[in-house]
């Protein structure tokens, strides 16, 4: 979930790669929890939905490659 300037809460799907591939740039079951503050980098869909296929993961100061499509793998 998203809040703008305005206070409205809108829902998000991101995008990310294959478990195996999380995986293998160090994401664990335990990496994420519901309610955590996460920024992301990606790319917006083209129809304009609320939909993004994520780059990095800004997590709790520490910056996580998402293995997606986008080919920015460390």
């Amino acid at each position: 979930d998203v809040k703008d300037e305005t206070g409205k809460v809108t829902g998000w799907a991101i995008e990310m790669g294959n478990p195996n591939s999380l995986i293998r740039l160090g994401w664990t079951r335990n990496s994420m929890k519901i309610g955590d503050v996460v920024t992301i980098e990606g790319a917006l869909a083209r129809d304009g939905s609320k939909l993004a296929n994520a780059r990095t993961v800004l997590l709790a100061g520490k910056k996580m490659f998402a293995g997606s499509s986008g080919g920015n793998g460390p």
